[in-house]
């Protein structure tokens, strides 16, 4: 494999160059091996393309790695400017309802986005439709819930810059993984 043809931008090269970084030479150009076709792939190919991409990462390098190379996928997708708006929305309430709120109606269409508060510090946040634009017109489910944890890592990173103190986060449902929304638990 010409390793000038893999992707260099966008989500896809990101992920290149963090699979680089963690894992060798050999499984590298393995996982990489179809991606300089990426960019000519509908979005149901996409997925499929993600699927198994993390599916080799799992197997190569054990569900450890694979979990942090998306994790670190998911901290650099949520970048400055989601990180701010999070501290905005947060600036703006009164309240950790009313913060929620509010985040749940920030450029979200009618009953994708909800909420549940447990106790004064832990919420849910559920998700009736993927949010991802790379898998989310997936037709076939993921093996793991690998692939979700740059969605965990995402939110990590939004609720610590609204809270501004590190939060955990916990995934308790997928719908990759055949759940009928994604369910993150959110603890600060």
């Amino acid at each position: 494999m010409n390793k000038q043809n893999i992707p260099k931008t966008g989500r896809i090269g990101r992920f290149a160059k963090i699979v680089e970084k963690k894992t060798s030479q050999k499984v590298f150009e393995s996982i990489m091996e179809d991606s300089p076709k990426y960019d000519q792939y509908k979005a149901e190919q996409k997925a499929d393309w993600w699927r198994n991409a993390v599916e080799k990462l799992e197997l190569e390098m054990g569900r450890e790695t694979a979990m942090n190379v998306m994790q670190t996928c998911g901290s650099k997708c949520c970048g400055a400017g989601q990180r701010k708006i999070a501290k905005r929305l947060m600036d703006e309430s009164s309240s950790l309802e009313e913060f929620l709120e509010n985040f749940i109606n920030y450029g979200v269409k009618d009953n994708e986005l909800g909420y549940e508060i447990l106790d004064e510090k832990t919420f849910l946040t559920m998700h009736n439709k993927c949010f991802c634009g790379q898998v989310k017109k997936s037709k076939e489910l993921f093996n793991s819930d690998t692939y979700c944890h740059c969605s965990v890592e995402f939110n990590k990173q939004f609720f610590s810059a609204a809270f501004e103190k590190t939060v955990q986060v916990k995934l308790n449902k997928s719908i990759l993984n055949g759940d009928d929304r994604c369910e993150f638990e959110i603890h600060f």
